[in-house]
């Protein structure tokens, strides 16, 4: 029964066409690794300064070495290659919007939205061959697809209670919701039962960072203060006739005919909570140390659990679930000379080497509970990029190029390719400084 069931999960892996790739199926979907170009400039986790010397935008405990006001809009695309069939899948959407206001060069407040996780899943399961029915061929296909994702507002703030000793503080507020489609299709009209989740939750961030004559140290927890639960609406099954998508009254001369039953005539739809989707913790730690005067290295390590039950009833393609992942990179930048006025002293170039382990388990029906999958899978790639200041007040534009691969050890012809590009701008001002009046 166990192999027949992983023979079936093969064939559907296989007849799938992955909108974002193979790992957005699982769970709530694939995270967004990095907010920022200058943080997927090095891989970073975050931690290290990788937007100005001693600055990064992804910790607010760095904000307070900020002389101005930043505000920050970056845009990303990334292109995932199926090595097995070449299928390629691509998508872009915001990074993240940010706004950092430092207060007297000891305290930071900042607001930020970006994305927290992607799920758009295309399932096509042709397994089925065409019957005869009354002399009739007839073909049957089944189709699962999901989209949607999971929005991130982040309010931060950080202060610097001892010389060369900083703390910042992020409330995250989970907010989304995703639609799926689960259709029988008989040729050509779908049987289609769609339903909805609404999520909400919200995650706390707790950041550290620690000047020495060695190196700067970097320090991040983060726990789920209120795991992330969802409204589950599922609706009444529909022939959806006249193909567009709706469950409606509506004719149309391409598909003829009304969707049946008529809306008015079925019952309300079904709502119910479903808690504990999301219960993440994770622990991170980074180094940085200029070892000439504009180049500095650095290196990071983080560590991600999930602690949520994640209940069955949770609309999942592969019933898969992310349940842990470690993150180590490396990363070398050169910094611009704010002294100097060459065009070339206006650049910062950063590169970085990233590896990932991602562990996964997924539910049993026999024994009714998680089994954790024994072969995790591991990515690795590297990121390039770089930026230009301009402005007295440093105001910077970036760009980041990464190129990396995902191997699936347990998941056959699911081995990936990944490119991803960012940019980002990011205007300066001064706030709250009395100007002189003329």
């Amino acid at each position: 029964m166990l192999l027949l069931k992983n023979l079936i999960l093969v064939y559907l892996l296989l007849s799938v066409i992955f909108g974002q790739g193979t790992l957005n199926s699982f769970g709530i979907g694939n995270h967004q690794k990095w907010n920022s170009p200058s943080q997927g400039g090095i891989g970073s986790i975050g931690l290290v300064p990788s937007f100005k010397n001693e600055v990064s935008l992804s910790n607010p405990a760095t904000w307070s070495n900020l002389k101005f006001t930043h505000l920050s809009v970056s845009y990303n695309g990334l292109e995932s290659k199926i090595i097995r069939n070449k299928a390629r899948n691509s998508f872009s959407n915001l990074q993240s919007a940010q706004l950092i206001i430092p207060i007297k060069e000891k305290y930071s407040i900042g607001i930020e939205l970006h994305p927290y996780s992607y799920q758009q899943v295309i399932l096509a399961d042709t397994l089925y061959d065409d019957i005869l029915v009354f002399e009739d061929t007839v073909s049957i296909k089944k189709e699962y697809d999901q989209a949607g994702g999971i929005m991130a507002f982040d309010l931060s703030m950080s202060a610097s209670p001892l010389k060369g000793n900083n703390i910042g503080i992020t409330m995250q507020l989970l907010f989304g919701s995703s639609r799926q489609n689960n259709s029988l299709i008989f040729n050509q009209i779908p049987y289609t039962q769609t339903s909805r989740l609404n999520y909400s939750g919200v995650n706390t961030i707790i950041y550290l960072s620690q000047k020495s004559s060695f190196g700067n140290f970097y320090f991040k927890s983060s726990f789920s203060l209120n795991p992330l639960e969802a409204i589950y609406t599922k609706t009444y099954p529909y022939d959806d006739t006249n193909n567009n998508g709706y469950h409606d009254f509506t004719y149309s001369m391409l598909n003829p005919g009304y969707d049946f039953p008529h809306p008015n005539d079925i019952p309300s739809p079904i709502e119910s909570r479903i808690k504990s989707i999301h219960d993440q913790s994770s622990l991170g730690i980074g180094l940085s140390k200029n070892i000439l005067n504009r180049i500095q290295l650095s290196g990071e390590f983080e560590r991600c659990r999930d602690n949520s039950s994640f209940d069955i009833r949770l609309p999942n393609s592969f019933n898969y679930r992310i349940n842990g992942n470690d993150n180590i990179s490396v990363g070398l930048i050169w910094f611009p000379n704010d002294l100097s006025y060459n065009f070339i002293d206006n650049f910062t170039f950063r590169s970085g080497i990233v590896f990932s382990r991602i562990s996964f388990d997924q539910y049993d029906i026999n024994s009714q509970s998680r089994i954790d999958n024994k072969n995790d899978i591991t990515q690795f790639g590297y990121s390039i990029g770089f930026g230009y200041k301009f402005k007295a007040v440093g105001n910077q534009i970036d760009f980041t190029y990464f190129s990396g691969s995902r191997d699936y050890p347990d998941i056959i012809h699911s081995d990936e390719k990944l490119r991803q590009f960012q940019i980002g701008l990011n205007i300066a001002d001064i706030w709250f400084i009395k100007r002189r009046q003329r």
